[in-house]
């Protein structure tokens, strides 16, 4: 079957402009399962699209053989309203400058919509329950009409990803370890310590019980969630595994990082009977999944500018060194620094860039814990 590629037209704007997504797919339209894959929603975060140009030709030859056995959905580039943000030379592409929204905050929840539309509807069979949630998520899209580009990229883009079984929002950080977060009901299933193992991420992070935040890849997962709360008496299955994969650093785009990610996704695809073969055994996890409260985030409480000690992928002990802030008018050396340390054992999976300028309140870096950190119960540790 060839590869279906189609554009969503965004509303102009302003006069003269207007600007457009392209979609790609695999397979066959409904076919099961179907996974939705897209890149770069803050736009100047280009490891995941690199990907997806090195997934692309491997799943055009699987196409060519037969192979696929699902549908997926490809976005190598969400947001052309963050890819156009070039400014004074530089690329901004995280904030939508006209709300100074995170693009990758205020996706919908779909919860109260779906259940007002499948309440009487959902019984024992948890086959019929995913069909009837899905159509419902699908209609509550369809009911909305939003006013300008990016409410009508949220909208469209949802309603590509809201039935799908599996969701990868791949993004990167400014300077990170491989690592991903997903929900604690997919720890429990198996699914998310297969797609960890398969991409060889240094960190697991899960949000328990589901993801507060309103991400791309938390709406998609809680609507499974918060129904399954809402109709306790119903039998309502986690049906999508959504996830945000961290692809190391900003700068980590390169053709090597970029095929072995590539071999790595096709390897998992084969693994969940998306595309047909036999997958290679299944690698070890290089650390256990670990739950959002253990995550420990170090704050900045100065000005200055930041020095680290370790790397990202670095194991740390508690009360070890991870940076100072140096005030830089303070003429007694040692006396000018503050160091910061680590409050639990873990995995820096995630920092700002020696000689990055540094301010109160800023999120330094981040450590994965194994153990819920009495500070952290009830954070999402999602900073803008």
């Amino acid at each position: 079957m060839a590869i279906k590629k189609s554009s969503i037209q965004l509303p102009s704007m302003t006069p003269g402009t207007q600007r457009s997504i392209s979609v790609l797919r695999f397979g066959k339209a409904g076919a099961r399962p179907k996974v939705y894959m897209q890149a770069a929603i803050h736009a100047n975060e280009m490891p995941g699209t690199m990907a997806m140009h090195h997934l692309m030709p491997l799943l055009a030859e699987a196409d060519k053989k037969g192979l696929i056995q699902g549908e997926i959905i490809l976005v190598p580039t969400v947001n052309p309203i963050g890819q156009a943000q070039l400014v004074g030379n530089s690329h901004a592409g995280r904030y939508n400058l006209l709300s100074y929204e995170n693009f990758n905050r205020n996706w919908i929840d779909l919860t109260d919509a779906v259940a007002e539309r499948v309440g009487k509807k959902l019984g024992a069979d948890a086959e019929a329950n995913v069909r009837t949630i899905r159509k419902a998520a699908q209609d509550s899209l369809k009911a909305l009409k939003p006013l300008n580009e990016l409410g009508t990229l949220r909208v469209e883009v949802q309603k590509l990803s809201c039935d799908a079984d599996f969701v990868l929002d791949l993004h990167c950080d400014i300077y990170a370890a491989l690592h991903l977060f997903g929900a604690k009901n997919d720890v429990a299933t198996g699914t998310l310590t297969s797609l960890a193992a398969d991409l060889g991420v240094e960190a697991t992070l899960y949000n328990d019980p589901y993801p507060k935040a309103l991400t791309f890849s938390g709406v998609n997962s809680v609507l499974w969630a918060r129904l399954a709360e809402q109709f306790p008496k119903a039998n309502i299955p986690q049906a999508c595994m959504s996830v945000t994969v961290e692809m190391r650093s900003q700068h980590d785009v390169s053709d090597a990082l970029g095929q072995s990610d590539a071999q790595n996704l096709y390897r998992w695809l084969v693994r969940q009977g998306v595309v047909g073969g036999q997958a290679a055994p299944l690698k070890k996890l290089k650390t256990a999944p670990a739950p959002m409260s253990g995550m420990d985030v170090g704050y900045s409480t100065c000005t200055g500018f930041l020095v680290f000690h370790v790397k990202p992928g670095a194991k740390v002990k508690k009360g070890q060194a991870i940076c100072d802030v140096i005030d830089p008018a303070n003429p007694n050396g040692a006396k000018g620094r503050t160091t910061f340390t680590s409050q639990t054992d873990g995995v820096l999976f995630s920092r700002r860039l020696d000689g990055y300028l540094s301010w109160p309140g800023q999120v330094m870096y981040r450590i994965c814990g194994p153990k819920p950190l009495p500070h952290r119960i009830g954070a999402t540790g999602l900073d803008d």
